[in-house]
């Protein structure tokens, strides 16, 4: 894999205006009032990668079309150009689980509702892990298992993840999309996906592998070597969403 370089990123040069860009594109002229509405604007969210992440580069990874990271040191990645026919922000294309950037990059990395569409979370934060420098830490903003349409399935264990790095990948892969399919689809819970085919929300990054809690977040975490800095139950400016701040030790 060839490498890229951080001095090689375009990076912003002001927040306030990438940010209204942003809020423009997604909104239209309704970006007079939508700006400073608090689920957009996210300023709770913001202030953690600010108190926790306050200097070095950082990367997010899978950040779609909107993002609440420092556009002025934040490369922006993803692993889709677009998203439901929305243009992703990323300036850069990988695989999560595949970082084409040198050992300790970054001081930082933010996902926000990536990490349960991956069907492999243990190889994936290993190479996060990797790309960190020493002390860097992790922001996990996921889905909680109780908040979203995923409520009618089983959580994911750490046992659950350790099966997937073995087993036969098609089979495993079968059997969740089944879970999937009946819990979720068949219910009504998620609309927006009904225009998918089955087989399709396996390849095309729909389909959410992994249903947890905080606990089974930090569980994991600690299991692969990081140590747990902060936890929220439900964040204020994304209520269907759990946060964990983990930092690599």
């Amino acid at each position: 894999m060839e490498r890229k370089k951080i001095t090689d990123y375009n990076f912003e040069k002001y927040d306030s205006l990438f940010y209204f860009k942003n809020v423009l594109k997604n909104t239209g002229w309704k970006v007079f009032y939508k700006l400073f509405h608090r689920h957009i604007r996210r300023p709770w969210s913001r202030n953690q990668l600010r108190n926790f992440a306050n200097s070095g580069y950082g990367l997010e990874i899978g950040c779609g079309t909107w993002t609440i990271a420092p556009s002025q040191r934040t490369i922006f990645s993803d692993a889709y150009i677009s998203h439901a026919g929305n243009k992703s922000l990323a300036k850069v294309f990988f695989d999560a689980s595949e970082i084409p950037y040198d050992n300790e990059s970054f001081s930082f990395i933010l996902s926000e509702h990536v990490l349960e569409h991956i069907y492999n979370p243990i190889k994936t934060i290993n190479e996060w892990k990797r790309v960190l420098k020493n002390s860097g830490k992790i922001f996990l903003f996921l889905p909680h298992a109780e908040r979203t349409f995923d409520r009618n399935r089983n959580r994911t264990t750490f046992q659950d993840l350790k099966t997937r790095e073995h087993g036969v990948e098609k089979q495993i892969k079968k059997e969740i999309l089944k879970d999937w399919i009946n819990n979720v689809i068949s219910k009504g819970l998620a609309t927006h996906y009904n225009h998918i085919e089955a087989e399709e929300m396996i390849s095309d990054g729909t389909i959410h592998y992994n249903v947890w809690i905080p606990e089974d977040v930090i569980f994991l975490l600690r299991s692969l070597g990081f140590n747990i800095c902060y936890s929220l139950e439900k964040v204020p400016d994304r209520k269907d969403s759990f946060l964990v701040i983990a930092e690599k030790s």
